[in-house]
C-alpha cells in the first residue's frame, strides 16, 4: 500500500510550495501525511473551508489547524457565510475552488492537491451517466487539470482507510456522508455501489478502468479534431462526415462557448446536412449564434448583428471632400488617391451631378450584360453571408438608380453606366476609422 501511494506521488513534478486541500476526513489526512513524507522540505499550505453546514464544522476547523501545525504547514482557512437554498453541493464546490485559486496566487504556486480517490471517481462517472451530458464527461475527473492535482484517483477509499489505520492517523467523520438521502452522491455511495458490489466486488476499479478508456479515446479524437478545426471555418465540407460533430463541438468550445446542449449540436448538424438550405442560423446562447453560409461557418455575437441592422441615411458625395459613412470615411475624387488609402477606380460614361453612397435596398437592381438582376439575388449567387449582405453598399443617382454595388471588397458597375471608352477616370477612396 505504501509503495502504491508513493508511486503515484512520484509521477508529478512538485513545486517548492504546495497547497493541500484538507477537510479533516480520512482521505485528506492521508494526503497530507503522505505529501509530508514525500516532500520533507516543501512549503505545505493547508487549505480548509468551514461551510458551517454542521454543528461539528468549527471542531473540524480546529482539528485541521492542529494537523497543519503537526506537519509544519501553513494553515489557511475561509468560511462560507452564505448558504444557498438550492444547488448547495455545486455552489460549495465553486466557492472551494475559488478559494484555492486565491491561495495559489497568494503563494505564487501552480500546485493545488486534492484527495479525490477511486471511489469518488466511480461516483462521478455514474452521476454523469445518470444525469446525461457529453460522452467525454464519462472520463470523470482528470489526474491533473491546470493547477489541480489528484494523485489518489487510482487508490480506493478502503486502501486509504487501511493506510490511516496502519499509521495510527486520526481523522474526523462527517456524519452527513452516511446519510443516503443527503445528496445524490451519498445515495450512490451508500445504496447503489454496495448493491453493484454484490454483482461484482471490483465494480469501483472497473468503472475507473472504463473512465480511463474513454479518456484515452477522447485524447485520440481530440488530436485528430485539432487538425480539422484549423480549416473548418473556411470549408466545413472538407471535414469527413464522421468527424464533423466532434469537430464542431471542439470548434465551439475553442471559441469560448462551453455551455451548450446536445440538442443544439443536433440542430447545427441538421443545418449543415441540409443541402436545400445553404445558409442558416442556430442560437447557441443568449448572445451567440452559429452561422452557416454555404461552405463557411462562424460564430457571431447577436448583439453585434443587431447593431449592424440599423439603416444608415445616404450621404451625397461631394467631389474631393472626405465624408463619413458606416464607420469609414470616403472620398469621391478625380485625382488618383494616395497608395495608403483603399481606392477603386470607375470608368463611367457619364457622372451624375449628384452622387449618393448608401446601403442596399430590397428592390435594388443592377444592369448586367445579359439583363438586370436584383442585388438580393446577386448576393445569393455570390454566396454572401448575412453580415456581408448587410455590409453591401451602392453608389446611386439622385433618382435612386444604382450605379455600382460593393460586394465584399470590390465594386461592380452597372452596365448602363459603364464605359469602355477612354473617359475621365474617377476614384472612390476609403479609410476605415473603426473596425
Amino acid at each position: 500500500m505504501i509503495e502504491k501511494i508513493q508511486k503515484q506521488l512520484q509521477l508529478y513534478r512538485w513545486e517548492a510550495t504546495v497547497i493541500v486541500a484538507v477537510s479533516g476526513g480520512v482521505d485528506s489526512v492521508v494526503l497530507l501525511h503522505t505529501l509530508r513524507q514525500q516532500l520533507p522540505d516543501a512549503k505545505l499550505v493547508v487549505a480548509h473551508v468551514n461551510y458551517h453546514l454542521r454543528d461539528e464544522s468549527d471542531a473540524d476547523e480546529n482539528f485541521v489547524r492542529q494537523l497543519a501545525n503537526h506537519y509544519q504547514a501553513t494553515f489557511e482557512h475561509t468560511a462560507w457565510l452564505y448558504v444557498p437554498e438550492h444547488a448547495v453541493e455545486k455552489q460549495a464546490r465553486e466557492f472551494r475552488y475559488q478559494f484555492f485559486d486565491e491561495l495559489a496566487r497568494k503563494y505564487q504556486t501552480k500546485t493545488v492537491v486534492v484527495a479525490h480517490h477511486a471511489d469518488d471517481q466511480a461516483e462521478t462517472v455514474l452521476l454523469k451517466l445518470i444525469r446525461g451530458g457529453q460522452l467525454t464527461q464519462l472520463a470523470g475527473m482528470s489526474k491533473q487539470n491546470q493547477a489541480i492535482i489528484r494523485p489518489f484517483l487510482l487508490i480506493t477509499k478502503q486502501e486509504l482507510v487501511a493506510y490511516a489505520q496502519n499509521h495510527n492517523l486520526n481523522w474526523r467523520e462527517d456524519k452527513t456522508n452516511h446519510d443516503a438521502m443527503y445528496t445524490p452522491r451519498n445515495f450512490l455511495r451508500q445504496i447503489i455501489i454496495p448493491k453493484l458490489k454484490t454483482i461484482n466486488p471490483q465494480v469501483v476499479s472497473h468503472v475507473n478502468a472504463f473512465a480511463q478508456q474513454i479518456k484515452k479515446q477522447d485524447d485520440l479524437i481530440t488530436a485528430q479534431v485539432e487538425i480539422y478545426v484549423r480549416t473548418i471555418e473556411n470549408d466545413w465540407q472538407r471535414v469527413p462526415n464522421i468527424w464533423r460533430e466532434p469537430t464542431i463541438k471542439y470548434y465551439i468550445q475553442k471559441k469560448g462557448i462551453y455551455r451548450f446542449k446536445q440538442a443544439q449540436i443536433f440542430q447545427v448538424m441538421q443545418l449543415l446536412n441540409n443541402d436545400k438550405k445553404p445558409t442558416g442560423v442556430v442560437q447557441l446562447s443568449k448572445n451567440v449564434n452559429f452561422i452557416k453560409s454555404y461552405q463557411h461557418i462562424r460564430l457571431e455575437n447577436r448583439t453585434k448583428i443587431t447593431n449592424t441592422l440599423q439603416v444608415l441615411p445616404p450621404i451625397m458625395l461631394k467631389l474631393n471632400q472626405w465624408q463619413n459613412f458606416a464607420k469609414s470615411t470616403f472620398l469621391w475624387t478625380d485625382f488618383e488617391p494616395n497608395s495608403d488609402d483603399q481606392s477603386f477606380s470607375f470608368n463611367l460614361a457619364e457622372v451624375p451631378t449628384q452622387l449618393y453612397l448608401r446601403s442596399v435596398k430590397p428592390n435594388d437592381k443592377l444592369a448586367l450584360i445579359y439583363g438586370h438582376k436584383k442585388l438580393r439575388r446577386l448576393a445569393i449567387d455570390e454566396k454572401l453571408s448575412a453580415l456581408e449582405r448587410q455590409n453591401m453598399q451602392v453608389l446611386a443617382t439622385q433618382n435612386d438608380e444604382v450605379i455600382a454595388v460593393k460586394i465584399r471588397q470590390h465594386w461592380r458597375v452597372n452596365a448602363n453606366f459603364a464605359s469602355k471608352q477612354d473617359v475621365k477616370k474617377y476614384w472612390l477612396a476609403c479609410r476605415i476609422e473603426e473596425i
